[in-house]
């Protein structure tokens, strides 16, 4: 039976207010410097809201450029108070892409915890956080007033999109996919991932609408799988979310170490394909016996998750090489395999995952014909190919096209190879995932001189215009990029190759 939609006036930080309401005194967010209880940030989310008062417009964005503190989640729940949606900019990502998610976007207003950029005009202090305006944008995109959040993912023609998502489809998520795990008010949540990543969206609702505490990790925490451990740990966290290449490196602390989590009830994986034998090892070190794992398989078009399998050792030795035991669909939604012509497969077969129900998002901002041609009558085109058996269990294939996961992000491959292609000295350029080594690396190919555009000069470049997780970590330089018969690029040709050509290779 699957479980009602939410109704219209049933909204993220309506659910929020009534948990604080019934326990103000419970403690909501821990950080590295201390925490806060639910009345505590309901009080400082309503500052945020009397802020915004007269100056948004129902579901339209406010950009949301903070880090990893319960501060932010006082700003996120303020913005979403005030009948608006927030738009995660990422402060660690280059100014030139801050700039372009705010003018593509559409968003005036930016909550901060940092100094306001250039041309923005501070309208308020609040706390640790800045409410800063910029001057009105021409035809702005039009959001349903319903908007809770957009999430901009990577884009194949060099530019990203957003993806704009409901307060229905975020609750239709919860209201289905919360009772499977049996989580309440005595869990403690890890806060992991950045606001950008849609994980986060799980984190934050799944953990402060059921009364439960989140732990934020911040970056530094986040990137030293010791002190992460300890963190789990001393917080007695018993539900970890986490993209499989960084649970492998936690998996490793913990067996190095003989790191215990007895607290610790469930591990959600997501974000990209699992690697079995760092679920294997998590096992064999005996880290947190209590603790079931799930692979959660998801797309931010249809809002973080789309199917839920708890794996055993026989579902992953039934998987076999290149599939990834993703299991059934979550009770809001529908998953369906279908052929490159639309029509529906024969068990195990490989098949295109379309996705329907009420997590479906509203589609693309400002982008209606990429929208009609990825949601079809109400359904979700993945792009990804999946397998079914004969018990209709889903197992991941990969993906159709250009585009890869990798620690959680969505990365299209096509926006790195134009920014390699726009280098001066630059004659063509590929890029893909090599996953030769234990760890998933982006690897990318550059048709140039390695005396006229060094790697260092690579970089550089793309640091300035790409977000951390878009830079390649291997450097090869070709003479040319091997085509197939048809003339396509031949990315098969550039994994299999015995070394680079002519030109160099910089690790």
């Amino acid at each position: 039976m699957r479980p009602p939609r939410p109704s219209a006036e049933d909204r993220l930080d309506v659910r929020f207010r009534a948990v604080a309401a019934r326990e103000p005194d419970r403690t909501a967010v821990t950080d590295a410097l201390g925490s806060v209880s639910y009345g505590e940030l309901a009080e400082r989310a309503d500052a945020v809201t009397r802020a915004l008062h007269g100056r948004v417009a129902p579901g339209r964005p406010v950009a949301l450029r903070a880090g990893r503190s319960r501060y932010a989640l006082a700003g996120l729940l303020g913005i979403l108070g005030a009948g608006a949606s927030y738009l995660p900019v990422d402060p660690g990502y280059p100014r030139e892409r801050q700039s372009y998610l705010l003018d593509d976007s559409g968003a005036r207003l930016v909550l901060t915890d940092g100094p306001p950029a250039p041309g923005e005009t501070v309208l308020a202090a609040l706390g640790p956080l800045i409410l800063a305006s910029l001057p009105p944008a021409p035809d702005a995109p039009v959001l349903p007033p319903d908007t809770a959040y957009t999430i901009y993912t990577s884009g194949s023609t060099g530019a990203p999109k957003g993806c704009v998502v409901g307060h229905a489809q975020v609750l239709a998520l919860l209201d289905a996919a919360i009772p499977l795990f049996d989580v309440g008010a005595d869990d403690v949540w890890t806060l992991f991932h950045s606001w950008s990543f849609d994980f986060s969206v799980w984190e934050i609702w799944g953990a402060l609408l059921y009364g439960g505490r989140a732990v934020v990790v911040d970056k530094d925490t986040a990137a030293d799988p010791d002190a992460f451990a300890a963190l789990l740990a001393a917080e007695r966290v018993t539900v970890l979310n986490q993209v499989p290449s960084a649970f492998g490196n936690l998996v490793t602390e913990a067996a190095a170490g003989a790191v215990r989590l007895p607290d610790l009830r469930h591990v959600l994986l997501g974000g990209e394909a699992l690697v079995p034998d760092d679920i294997r090892r998590w096992w064999a070190a005996g880290t947190a016996p209590a603790a079931a794992v799930t692979n959660m398989y998801g797309i931010t078009e249809t809002t973080v998750h789309v199917t839920h399998c708890t794996l055993t050792p026989d579902i992953l030795s039934e998987a076999g090489p290149g599939r990834t035991p993703i299991g059934r669909p979550l009770g809001h939604l529908t998953v369906e395999l279908r052929d490159e012509k639309g029509e529906l497969v024969e068990p195990g077969q490989p098949g295109e995952l379309w996705v329907g129900g009420a997590g479906v998002s509203h589609g693309y901002l400002g982008r209606p014909a990429l929208t009609a041609d990825r949601f079809t009558g109400g359904r979700y085109r993945s792009g990804d190919w999946a397998v079914a058996d004969a018990d209709g269990r889903l197992y991941y294939a990969g993906r159709m096209d250009g585009q890869v996961k990798l620690r959680g992000f969505r990365i299209e491959l096509g926006e790195i190879e134009a920014e390699l292609r726009a280098l001066p000295g630059a004659d063509g350029a590929a890029c893909l995932v090599d996953d030769s080594g234990r760890t998933p690396v982006l690897a990318a190919y550059l048709v140039a001189d390695r005396d006229v555009l060094p790697p260092h000069l690579v970089r550089e470049r793309l640091a300035g215009r790409l977000p951390a997780h878009m830079l390649p970590q291997r450097l090869h330089y070709l003479d040319r990029l091997p085509l197939t018969p048809h003339g396509k690029l031949d990315r098969t040709a550039l994994v299999t190759a015995p070394a680079p050509v002519a030109r160099g290779e910089s690790p």
